[in-house]
């Protein structure tokens, strides 16, 4: 799945759209998705306030506001938006002034690295007030409906303090043990379940668990009743929260009973196997075994392609036969040692207890081929199918069990992602990068120089049935170990480094080379090519373009040389005078992440752009009907202008109509197929 940009809706005051636009830009380079507006004065933002919700402000002292005024406007509207002040220069009194008004931060006019790094500190910090505002929500609704379900369990539960008192008794365990519903039992302590060596048995688990109450305790005891009468069960203690605060909480089973759990509660009925909730116990163990003891091991996350498509074909039943087929390869090829269960309806997770994950991977591997020669019959048809697997360690740096899931899953899904029919295994190792390996401008000219930049390309395919071979151009740094960089990790250096222009020609020529070689096979591909602000005021660029063309015999119109909305805005005159001379050349321009910035409808009018490329946001936000509206007021001038439009980052059939009906013509994205190093799309199958 593409790695999508993060929303940011910014709010300018005393900050005009000319000097907004260059910090617009430096923090769509950081990997931000800016949705920028502006306040003159505090009528303006009182009623910006009003109208939406915004994520930072950047205010620079003016003569209509002050900052004294904007933090009581904002405070007096109970609004937690982080507000970062653009000082003239470094002067103590800036900081002073800044603090004391309650601004988050203070930063130089010209330090525009800094002011990213503390736009997305303060990003991080009020994403981190927002979830825990909503956890707090959460943590009290979960608590009223725990207590619902343990008052409606048929499980005998009970809560004691850290005397041992009672502190709640569900009606099943008040029934087993013979009290009466109406009895006060806040004098009451878990003692009375045993006496003589029972109880000192019971005491000695008690105070075990207190010690360490983050290990669940367990004990086979002779259990008492008020009567007298004894039987025989098994108390579980676990931590607990009652009424927000902390509580052992005991589960008390007769053996009949804990059978039946077991069966029903950790047990998949179709496949024999152990079943979601007994990995989710599992997980967490081998979690706190590798935190506590240094006890690693591989989680093995297996998803069988297309199992939609089986089921469709051969039904429900047919589809259980595919799946036990696989639960017996399984059990065959994985040692009892290891943890083996059926995640869901169409994923198993193996536990593997080895620390090498190479050993995990070349486990995988076998089990992928032997899946993959397996054949099952189901009412006279032969099905085959393949799966996909994601290979992650869990060790001392793993957070939680949930997130070495996701891990796995993630890579299971990377598998799909570089191969539409799966059929794969993809390893995730979590790095962390060493900041002495960092990227560094000189490194990046050494990686010009070197040929150390490779392209992929990723099909752009109209919804209006045009049959033809487009592409995006994407840029990849390679490693010392021929793993690929993303240019998110690099463009931020490139505005100030003076390589951009170096990068842009670098990426123009291997793209007109590779466009060659495909024209030699008789494939007619065009190509979207992406340029940076800098290229755009190179006033030799378009003659050397013109070279490139002549030297490889490629026709111009086989280019189209997009842009970023805020470079456009920023070098307004520079881009209308390029994508002017794109026209002699027969190429043309493409106007990228439209409508993401507060100066859109004047680019659109000083830049001769035949195509507008979307900011990928409106896309995304099209799951939620109420953007609708918004997303026809942005296409709708565009229509009427007989402009090219394009959709990215579509990541599903569910919004396809909405993009047709709504006038776009060509869409973009994973869903369609992820950036390949070859053009080799089929169009005129899928398109």
């Amino acid at each position: 799945m593409a790695n999508l940009r993060q929303n940011l809706n910014i709010l300018f005051t005393g900050i005009s759209s000319s000097d907004s636009e260059p910090t617009v830009s430096l923090l769509r380079a950081a990997r931000l998705n800016p949705r920028a507006e502006q306040a003159a004065s505090e009528a303006q933002l009182r009623q910006q306030l009003n109208e939406r919700s915004w994520d930072l402000i950047l205010f620079a002292e003016n003569d209509s506001l002050s900052l004294e005024q904007l933090a009581d406007v904002v405070k007096n509207h109970s609004k937690d938006i982080p507000v970062v002040v653009i000082a003239p220069d470094n002067a103590t009194c800036h900081r002073m002034n800044g603090l004391k008004h309650r601004a988050a931060a203070v930063v130089p006019s010209g330090e525009k690295e800094l002011l990213a790094l503390v736009v997305r500190r303060e990003l991080y910090h009020l994403e981190n007030r927002r979830r825990r505002r909503q956890a707090e929500f959460l943590l009290v609704e979960s608590e009223k409906r725990c207590h619902e379900l343990l008052h409606s369990s048929t499980d005998a539960i009970t809560l004691i303090d850290k005397q041992n008192h009672f502190i709640y008794m569900n009606p099943a365990f008040q029934a087993l043990l013979g009290l009466d519903s109406s009895e006060s039992y806040g004098n009451l302590s878990i003692e009375m379940l045993a006496s003589g060596e029972e109880l000192s048995a019971l005491k000695e688990i008690i105070t075990e668990y207190h010690r360490d109450p983050s290990v669940n305790r367990e004990l086979d005891l002779l259990a008492k009743r008020k009567d007298g009468s004894q039987f025989q069960a098994n108390l579980f203690l676990s931590q607990a929260r009652f009424e927000r605060s902390l509580c052992t909480q005991v589960i008390v089973r007769t053996p009949q009973e804990d059978a039946a759990m077991e069966s029903l509660a950790e047990q998949d009925l179709v496949t024999g196997l152990k079943n979601q909730v007994f990995l989710a116990k599992r997980l967490d163990q081998s979690v706190q075994a590798a935190v506590r003891a240094d006890q690693e091991v591989n989680l093995l996350y297996i998803t069988l392609d297309n199992f939609n498509g089986v089921k469709a074909e051969i039904g429900v039943n047919g589809a259980d036969a595919v799946v036990r087929d696989v639960a017996d390869i399984l059990q065959k090829m994985v040692n009892r040692a290891h943890v083996l269960t059926r995640y869901n309806l169409d994923a198993f997770a193996i536990i593997y207890g080895d620390a090498d994950s190479q050993k995990a991977v070349d486990v995988a591997e076998r089990i992928r081929h032997a899946i993959e020669r397996n054949i099952t019959e189901v009412a006279g048809a032969k099905i085959q199918t393949t799966c996909s697997i994601g290979v992650t360690p869990i060790n001392a740096d793993s957070a939680s069990a949930q997130e070495v899931l996701r891990l796995a899953q993630t890579a299971s899904e990377s598998v799909r992602g570089k191969n539409k029919s799966g059929n794969g295994v993809h390893l995730h190792i979590p790095v962390e990068q060493d900041e002495d390996d960092g990227l560094s401008v000189k490194k990046l000219r050494n990686a010009i120089k070197e040929n150390q930049f490779k392209l992929l390309f990723q099909p752009v395919v109209s919804l209006r049935g045009e049959h033809e071979s487009v592409y995006e151009v994407l840029l990849r740094l390679l490693d010392k170990d021929e793993n690929q960089i993303s240019p998110n990790m690099f463009m931020t250096m490139l505005d100030h480094a003076e390589v951009s222009v170096e990068l842009d020609r670098w990426v123009i020529a291997e793209s007109i080379r590779q466009l060659a070689e495909e024209q030699n096979k008789g494939h007619k591909n065009r190509l979207f090519i992406n340029l940076t602000g800098r290229s755009l005021e190179d006033p030799r660029l378009l003659h050397w373009i013109r070279d490139q063309l002549k030297e490889h015999n490629v026709a111009g119109d086989s280019l189209i040389f997009q842009f970023s909305e805020s470079d456009a805005s920023s070098y307004l005159r520079y881009a209308n005078i390029f994508a002017q001379g794109l026209v002699q050349l027969h190429a043309t321009a493409c106007i990228k992440h439209y409508g993401s910035s507060i100066d859109s409808e004047n680019v659109l009018r000083h830049v001769p752009a035949k195509y507008i490329k979307l900011d990928g946001s409106f896309v995304q936000e099209l799951d939620d009907p109420d953007k609708h509206e918004a997303f026809d007021k942005l296409v709708e001038p565009l229509r009427l202008g007989e402009k090219t439009v394009i959709a990215p980052l579509v990541e599903g059939t569910n919004v396809m109509s909405k993009l047709f009906r709504s006038g776009v013509h060509y869409i973009q994205g994973y869903y369609l197929q992820a950036p390949r190093e070859r053009m080799d799309y089929d169009f005129f199958t899928d398109g």
